[in-house]
């Protein structure tokens, strides 16, 4: 299959780049260094863009080029992504801001070390480069900046921790399969526990997040939202309940935007973050792990679980699915790095997988992260990855241990 360029009236030539059941659309922009792109495959196409199905990249791309010069076509630019409009549907494409250095973007594994007795669940990093981790093994651990433990909280819960969110150098709050939100605060050198809301929730809690300066948020399998306000007794009171018909694995604030988006088995909404109101329900995105409901820029969200083999790109200002990726079998964790214009993912297989942010491209792919799985009990399964102040990444997972990573110089 051969590349196609077509002009697009005065100012943009589009180019057309098939491979099989996929096909990359790069627009430039004449007179300009704008360049827009994306990747789009054939069931997205005919699901999103076209109510007739067509059968073949190829088909596709004579559709285009028939709509173009019939002018059944039209192009509207934004400040980060060009609008392919066509007669029966319309294509999303990204601006490119960075172009990558893909011989600088080869992470390798510098050392692991073993932290935990039980499957590690979530990290979560303070301004001054310590961070946290918390476990299955009801504890929490605390780093500096340079890997050591600083302080070991255990039976810090009475089940499997999920998550830990930080305020701030002096605050951070926990949840639990004990349906139990802690706070701790900081006293003298050490955290000690600040506050409990004993059974906040009816079944076990998988994640909670600071919310402006007095609020938290927390989401169950109980398929609720709660919003909790600290009063003048400093406890924390519930002063809003959301409920549904859903599983919530995660939640994600856009304060910025006032909008909270809640995910899980049965899709993701979206609701005002000022009056809670419900906005839009998006079936198609599914989440299955705290960690892999990320925000990628300013208008888009990326969700690690859509279905088997697929992550989704949702545009807030669209308020719907913008893009897809495939080739990803359960995405426990996402790391945005937006430095380098990149990605990553990692889930299922202890896969790790690097993609750029602008057009969706994997540009690396680390198979043996976890080693051989004929040498586990257990198949290998990335339950997130961060980014430390220091640059190195790490990865943590259902084999007890941090996994640190760097970029190859």
């Amino acid at each position: 299959m051969s590349n196609k360029i077509i002009k697009i009236f005065n100012d943009f030539e589009i180019e057309l780049i098939p491979n099989f059941t996929f096909v990359k659309i790069i627009i430039h922009k004449n007179n300009s260094n704008n360049i827009y792109e994306s990747t789009f495959n054939l069931n997205y196409i005919n699901k999103f863009v076209l109510n007739e199905l067509i059968s073949s990249i190829e088909d596709f791309i004579d559709t285009i080029s028939l709509m173009i010069k019939q002018k059944n076509i039209t192009i509207e630019e934004y400040k980060n992504y060009l609008k392919l409009i066509l007669n029966k549907g319309e294509l999303i494409l990204n601006k490119q801001f960075i172009i990558l250095d893909n011989k600088s973007l080869i992470l390798k594994k510098k050392k692991e070390i073993k932290v935990h007795e039980k499957s590690i669940t979530s990290i979560s990093t303070f301004i001054s480069g310590n961070f946290i981790s918390v476990s299955n093994d009801k504890t929490i651990n605390i780093y500096n900046i340079n890997l050591n433990i600083i302080q070991k909280i255990k039976n810090a819960h009475n089940d499997y921790i999920n998550y830990v969110d930080i305020k701030d150098e002096n605050n951070f709050v926990t949840c639990s399969y004990d349906k139990n939100i802690k706070t701790w605060i900081k006293k003298g050198n050490e955290f000690i526990l600040n506050q409990i809301i004993n059974n906040a929730h009816d079944d076990s809690i998988n994640k909670v997040l600071y919310f402006s300066n007095k609020k938290l948020i927390s989401c169950s399998y109980d398929k609720t939202i709660k919003i909790w306000e600290l009063t003048n007794q400093n406890t924390y009171q519930c002063i809003t309940s959301l409920y549904d018909s859903n599983y919530i694995f995660s939640i994600l604030l856009l304060e910025d935007k006032n909008i909270l988006i809640s995910s899980g088995v049965d899709g993701t909404k979206l609701y005002n973050l000022n009056n809670f109101e419900f906005i839009i329900y998006i079936k198609e995105a599914c989440c299955l792990s705290p960690n892999s409901l990320k925000r990628i820029d300013e208008d888009r969200i990326i969700i690690g679980e859509g279905c088997i083999d697929i992550m989704k790109i949702i545009s807030i200002s669209e308020k719907k699915i913008i893009n897809e990726i495939e080739n990803e079998f359960y995405r426990y964790g996402i790391c945005i790095i937006k430095e380098k214009g990149i990605f990553l993912t990692g889930g299922r297989g202890g896969i790790i997988r690097i993609y750029k942010i602008n057009n969706y491209q994997c540009i690396q792919i680390i198979e043996n992260a976890y080693g051989d799985f004929n040498n586990y009990d257990i198949i290998p399964i990335i339950n997130g990855i961060i980014e430390l102040k220091n640059r190195l990444i790490i990865t943590y997972s259902n084999d007890n241990n941090l996994k640190i990573w760097e970029f190859k110089d």
